[in-house]
């Protein structure tokens, strides 16, 4: 049931545990472990009600999957030393004004626990267990999302697509590293035409495996100079469907000859930042949960 992404495996354990499963209208034994084939498709739950459900109709994720409006300055998975994991603000101080959906799951009791994992000198609380779904380094700020849910995350990780704002300037000069990789110089920044990043073919330095193409990229604003010709800055709109380390701050420099002052996630897949306020958080939307659960 999980390879079939149909549960993650602790929600499949749960449920063949509770003999809520049927496969082809007969009760499968609470005996965890067992196999189907690939293309099996009449799974399905028996509730309490005595309905009958896909494993995929089921939402008792409500609080499994969160989503952060990160900082710069916190980092989103393990810390290296002296840096500050995101996962710290996801305290019950930082829920972004509870709206009654997010208040009937924190009544519940079911999700949303919190517990003082990190010994600071605040001694705060925050969400226990959840692991980020994608990275988003120390210097970007936006749309990082949570979650105990592995259905959720590989979706996340391997599906959906990741929108940013990227605020540019022209690269000065090569940095120490791309000099270590035997860089010589870096391309001169084009102007309007970003449509090659959707073509396919694009490498980065040194890299053997080709770039997926770009899914959209554009400007938004152009910067000016005192004559009012174009200086080399802007804003631009990048989405992609995968996330390499530092992918946008390489192909900025490594292809468009810009280096990166500000990147900004603002979307992945149907779920947006929006409102969310800087440092707060929030479980995600009925609607948003539903749009995780793979299709196929």
């Amino acid at each position: 049931m999980s390879e079939l992404n149909l549960c993650s495996r602790r929600q499949a354990d749960k449920l063949i545990s509770n003999s809520m499963v049927y496969l082809q209208g007969k009760l499968v034994e609470p005996v965890l472990g067992q196999k189907v084939d690939a293309n099996e498709t009449e799974i399905k739950i028996q509730l309490q009600n005595g309905e009958y459900k896909s494993v995929g109709e089921l939402s008792d994720d409500k609080g499994e999957t969160v989503v952060l409006n990160k900082p710069k300055g916190f980092v989103s998975s393990q810390p290296e030393t002296n840096k500050i994991p995101a996962v710290r603000l996801l305290s019950r101080e930082n829920i972004f004004t509870p709206t009654q959906e997010t208040k009937n799951i924190l009544k519940s009791g079911n999700y949303l626990h919190f517990g003082k994992r990190f010994h600071d000198e605040n001694g705060v609380s925050t969400l226990m267990n959840y692991a980020p779904a994608g990275r988003l380094d120390e210097d970007s700020s936006g749309l990082l999302i949570f979650t105990k849910n592995g259905v959720h995350a590989k979706n996340i990780l391997t599906s959906l697509d990741k929108e940013y704002l990227v605020k540019v300037e022209p690269a000065q000069s090569l940095s120490r590293r791309e000099v270590e990789m035997g860089m010589t110089s870096l391309p001169y920044p084009p102007k309007w035409d970003l449509t090659f990043l959707k073509r396919k073919g694009n490498r980065l330095w040194n890299d053997t495996k080709a770039l997926k193409p770009v899914v959209d990229a554009e400007w938004i604003e152009e910067g000016k100079d005192t004559d009012g010709r174009w200086n080399g800055e802007g804003l631009m709109r990048i989405v992609l469907n995968e996330g390499k380390k530092r992918q946008i701050r390489r192909m900025c420099r490594e292809l468009l000859g810009l280096h990166v002052v500000e990147l900004k996630r603002i979307r992945v897949g149907d779920i947006h930042l929006k409102n969310l306020p800087v440092g707060k958080w929030r479980p995600l939307t009925r609607k948003e949960r539903e749009s995780l659960i793979p299709k196929d």
